[in-house]
């Protein structure tokens, strides 16, 4: 069973803070110190609206938390005292992310009572009553377990208006034809046309990096230094076609007038952490993203082409910090493939007959080892991921930086800052053709590129990209 609650449409959610601003008064007129916890927490929301981050689902009823996949994976496995404690430190952690973010995109004259020293005093004193009180209420802690769990990214009115239980064998059908056509294609043959790209050298490595440290939720843990040698050890190495400038690598920026623009200059990889749960065990994940200008429409009427255009990379790691697998999608979330090492123990789960309800995946053992970070083979204008191998290019590369992903949710603008993403967590103007074809299936808005925690990977059924149990759909491991 897969089921989730379902997504809040922007609407209801301006409307809500409709409400609120009513009720408050004014947006600009602050609760004094007296004021309860819930009203603070609103105005503050009212505050922040217009710059608000969807990257994580605020509690419904609590007020101070926010969740993701992973924590609402791990909610209803809180049992100890030192479980449910440390659950909710992190909803509230991720709460504090969120707002700093939101506050610090909003406009200057908005955001500046709430990051007084004295308000953001009093919001964490309210953040840590509501956490002790839900830690010493058993009901309450099971009502913020269940308001934990997040909306996947699919409509289901679209899939009742698009006629979607007919559509789905088109969808399954064209998307084996589209993933035999990939595995049969020949290796690419290295040569000048191929333009690569390498990590900037500097971390330390080593071949073997112990991540020991697993807290009482079971999430195995890295510190700054460990983690800083792990993405320098599996920063990946590319070989991309060149055909154009659409091929070069580099990171969306704000030009000096607020429109988005994009920076060649310095090519990036954003980088952040996340988990995923195999036979009851916990796998620290680390996923790189790249970024293209677009991709080229050969026709007006193309419908894959147009503004932004990438790559996420996720290496799933074991105990010791070798890849266990690797899996990758575009920024829109189509075309997810796994890729295994050769010296992984996981093999792919055979089911038979196949779940209707589970999209067919691409699967390759590759010919590198774990230890290793990969070559990745992108072919120019549609940046498919061509090939995955353990082939080193002797042609001259060009160095990549590493930066946090988070980046991208607070980019410097001549306003102050902005977030990359709308409230709904897609970039605007990076819609595709595609999406008057595939909205049957559910998905908002097709193509489009979207921020972490956005990504629907299926057309056919449901699949999150950072759902915690989705390589237990179609891995096992001994």
């Amino acid at each position: 069973m897969h089921a989730t609650p379902k997504r809040m449409p922007k609407t209801r959610r301006t409307a809500s803070l409709a409400a609120v601003l009513w009720l408050t008064g004014c947006a600009q007129q602050l609760p004094s110190a007296s004021t309860d916890c819930a009203a603070l927490f609103a105005a503050r929301e009212v505050a922040s609206a217009a710059s608000h981050d969807a990257q994580y689902q605020p509690l419904s009823g609590f007020y101070g938390l926010r969740s993701d996949r992973v924590l609402a994976a791990l909610g209803p496995t809180a049992h100890s005292r030192e479980q449910r404690s440390l659950w909710l430190q992190r909803l509230a952690e991720r709460d504090i992310e969120a707002s700093a973010i939101e506050l610090g995109n909003a406009a200057p004259q908005t955001a500046s009572p709430w990051l007084s020293s004295a308000r953001q005093s009093q919001l964490q004193s309210c953040r840590d009553n509501q956490r002790q009180q839900l830690l010493e209420q058993p009901d309450g802690f099971q009502r913020a377990v269940a308001a934990a769990q997040v909306p996947d990214s699919y409509r289901d009115w679209a899939r009742t208006l698009g006629l979607y239980p007919l559509l789905k064998p088109f969808y399954r059908q064209q998307i084996v034809h589209a993933q035999q056509a990939g595995e049969q294609a020949a290796a690419p043959q290295d040569s000048a046309r191929w333009l690569g790209y390498q990590p900037l050298p500097g971390n330390p490595t080593a071949d073997s990096i112990q991540v020991q440290s697993i807290d009482a939720l079971g999430l195995p843990q890295a510190d700054p230094q460990q983690l800083a040698a792990l993405f320098a050890r599996h920063a990946p190495w590319l070989k991309v076609e060149q055909a154009s400038r659409a091929d070069r690598l580099g990171s969306p920026v704000f030009r000096a007038n607020g429109q988005r623009d994009f920076d060649r200059q310095a090519p990036q990889l954003f980088e952040q952490i996340g988990w995923s749960r195999l036979n009851g065990r916990w796998h620290l994940q680390l996923i790189y993203q790249l970024w293209f200008s677009h991709r080229p429409k050969p026709q007006p009427w193309d419908l894959y082409g147009g503004e932004l255009d990438g790559l996420l990379w996720r290496v799933t790691l074991d105990e010791q910090g070798h890849a266990l697998l690797y899996d990758s999608i575009h920024p829109c979330g189509c075309w997810q493939a796994f890729y295994l090492p050769a010296n992984s123990p996981w093999q792919a789960r055979v089911q038979v007959p196949q779940p209707s309800e589970l999209e067919p995946r691409s699967l390759r053992r590759i010919d590198s080892t774990g230890g290793q970070a990969p070559t990745l083979w992108l072919s120019a204008g549609e940046h498919s991921l061509l090939r995955v191998d353990s082939r080193r290019s002797p042609y001259p590369a060009i160095r990549y930086q590493q930066r946090p992903l988070n980046e991208l949710r607070q980019l410097a603008h001549p306003q102050g800052r902005r977030s990359l993403y709308d409230d709904e967590g897609l970039v605007s103007g990076t819609e595709r053709l595609e999406r008057w074809l595939l909205w049957p299936s559910g998905v908002v808005s097709p193509g489009a590129m979207r921020q972490w925690g956005q990504h629907a990977t299926a057309f056919v059924g449901r699949a999150q990209f950072d759902e915690p149990d989705l390589l237990e759909r179609y891995f096992v491991a001994p």
